[in-house]
């Protein structure tokens, strides 16, 4: 691994009596013969990257590209360049240190692997720093450490470590800078859906979203989604990811592609048990958990939500309920009242099912125009009704209308779905306040 590799010319006389002279002295060295197409090519590559050392290999180069001498070779130039070179001893020891690391066998690296050495290394160090320290020793920042990028790294970490401990520290996440409106989204994504398998509404957790930024920060960080940063003070969380490369972290579209696992592999709920696909949908709407929040990375490139308590461990039967199982309610007497009131003022054929709660939340589903849109609309300032007619119209067959009555405001939010899928969606607050 450890080699002094010298670009030069055959037809170049310099370059031969060179050769000769560096043999004659015993001097070991690789030469690549750039009239080679495939040396020219990795001469050009280091020209360009001006990586002349790495993975304890130092190129010399005597001619460029065009094979022209770029200075008269020396011994003394060699010799230099020799030094910078790890010994066959140390290469060995670094390699030998590369395999008890790569504890998968998949011959590269990742953070979890390289946590503990860097530990060692820079124990001062936040997680975030080490996360930076990682991310400078993937050169190629395809999210792992190759043997090369590994000896560089072990030569060369200590003055990573320096650079960065300059660098001004990351702030941890804060919870308190989240935007109201971003966990409104949030939450209406997955209290959405969660509604139509029968379980109870989530709220937001700050003590999620500090794990969930974290982790999605280390998303970034390896390149690649992984899970991690699962343990709160409250308890073990659960987890789902989601890579955004359209750089669009919309809620709904998130938490929706998780909710299509129900279809695609698919959710036996005759089986009631968790496989491997549907983990994502599960935790959306899995009964025993309570709270959630989400986070993006700060390339936008990763989105990270947290659970708690941890969804897919226990009973699936007692926790994962079929599409249209009746949401409970505390006050089961007022929910039935509400029903029937909504059904006889409706003269539709149509289906409506009108659930009220003692917190002031009505939610209206219907699957095709009913006049009980019309009474849920009541007073309403927008021209909602319009564009619900218009989403059937374009082949909706289903549209869910939260009425929320906070006084002395009132807020209405409607989503319609076509095979599925969302639609459209638009909200609206009217009242003083």
């Amino acid at each position: 691994m450890a080699e002094l590799v010298v670009y030069g010319r055959d037809s170049c006389g310099l370059c031969n009596k060179f050769k000769e002279s560096c043999e004659a002295q015993g001097l070991k060295y690789r030469y690549a013969n750039v009239d080679v197409a495939s040396n020219k090519a990795e001469m050009a590559r280091k020209l360009r990257s001006a990586e002349w050392f790495k993975g304890g290999k130092f190129g010399l180069p005597v001619v460029d590209v065009y094979g022209n001498i770029q200075e008269r070779p020396t011994m003394a130039s060699v010799k230099a360049a020799r030094e910078l070179l790890p010994s066959d001893e140390h290469t060995d020891k670094m390699k030998k240190q590369f395999k008890e690391l790569d504890l998968n066998k998949d011959g590269t690296l990742c953070f979890d692997e390289m946590q503990k050495m860097m530990r060692r290394l820079a124990p001062d160090m936040s997680e975030i720093q080490l996360q930076t320290l990682f991310c400078a020793a993937d050169v190629n920042q395809n999210g792992v450490l190759e043997l090369d990028e590994f000896i560089d790294f072990v030569l060369h970490g200590k003055a990573a470590v320096a650079k960065i401990m300059q660098d001004p520290p990351e702030t941890e996440p804060c919870p308190a800078a989240v935007r109201e409106e971003w966990k409104e989204h949030v939450l209406f994504a997955h209290n959405w859906l969660r509604r139509q398998h029968g379980v109870l509404e989530l709220k937001w957790s700050d003590e999620c979203y500090a794990n969930a930024k974290r982790q999605a920060d280390a998303c970034q960080a390896a390149g690649r989604m992984l899970q991690g940063h699962l343990e709160g003070p409250s308890g073990r969380q659960g987890q789902n990811l989601y890579w955004n490369p359209c750089l669009c972290p919309s809620p709904n579209v998130i938490v929706e592609s998780w909710y299509k696992e129900l279809h695609e592999p698919g959710y036996d709920f005759s089986k009631a048990l968790g496989s491997l696909g549907t983990e994502h949908f599960t935790q959306v709407v899995w009964k025993g958990t309570s709270h959630v929040a989400m986070a993006v990375s700060e390339d936008g490139l990763f989105c990270v939500a947290n659970y708690y308590p941890a969804g897919n461990e226990g009973s699936f039967k007692d926790n994962v309920f079929p599409d249209g199982t009746p949401v409970p309610r505390p006050h089961a007497g007022a929910l039935a009242k509400a029903k029937a009131a909504a059904l006889s003022k409706s003269k539709a054929k149509a289906k409506a099912i009108l659930e009220a709660g003692a917190d002031g939340l009505q939610t209206l589903t219907v699957r095709a125009p009913s006049l009980a849109v019309d009474e849920m609309l009541e007073d309403c300032p927008w021209n909602f009704k319009e564009r619900i007619e218009k989403a059937f119209e374009e082949g909706a067959d289903l549209v869910m209308i939260d009425r929320l009555e906070e006084p002395p405001q009132t807020h209405i939010r409607v989503i319609t779905k076509r095979n599925g899928e969302i639609h459209s969606q638009f909200r609206g607050s009217m009242g003083g306040g």
